[in-house]
């Protein structure tokens, strides 16, 4: 499905979209934030949408989508542009489901994704929620730890994707990764 096409065409849809998984779709791909040529990556990509807090979503030369923190955290989060549709729109707040931990066996993943679910769910406009599925035309369920699974395998799939913050000294910081 070309989820781009429909919320572009759509502002009304793209604004109930950025308003449930801060997440503003930009006009045209651009250059991706540099900080001032102070910041590098292990991948060519494209800035393509950022959200509220100053993070910016890459679509990496291979076709895969990569994440950039303000807070310094940097990797690859979907394969495909669906995949990162899923992810938001199933996990909601992908950012807090980045336990590395909890990722170690199905069934951990299966009750950690269920518990994160019902909580994020509980403060979050449901009815939007499922306007924005319908429009799309998703189902309105799924098997979150499916999804979640695919996020985690696309964020340690080699080459892994990373930015790297030159310091004034001369020295170069990696950005932390995705999980912790």
């Amino acid at each position: 499905m070309d989820y781009l096409k429909i919320l572009h065409e759509d502002s009304n849809l793209a604004a109930d979209f950025d308003a449930l998984f801060d997440f503003f779709w930009l006009n045209e791909p651009t250059e991706r934030d540099e900080i001032e040529g102070k910041c590098t990556f292990s991948m060519d990509g494209k800035a393509f949408a950022r959200d509220g807090a100053g993070g910016e979503y890459h679509q990496l030369e291979d076709g895969s989508i990569g994440y950039m923190s303000s807070e310094g955290e940097c990797g690859r989060i979907a394969e495909s542009i669906d995949d990162l549709i899923h992810l938001l729109v199933y996990s909601i707040c992908w950012h807090d489901y980045s336990d590395s931990s909890q990722y170690k066996d199905i069934s951990t993943l299966d009750t950690y994704a269920n518990e994160r679910h019902n909580q994020i769910t509980s403060y979050t406009d449901m009815d939007k929620w499922e306007y924005v599925v319908k429009v799309l035309g998703m189902p309105s369920e799924t098997n979150v730890a499916a999804v979640l699974q695919k996020f985690y395998d696309a964020a340690n799939r080699e080459p892994l994707y990373q930015g790297f913050y030159h310091e004034e000294d001369g020295s170069i910081t990696p950005y932390e990764g995705l999980f912790f």
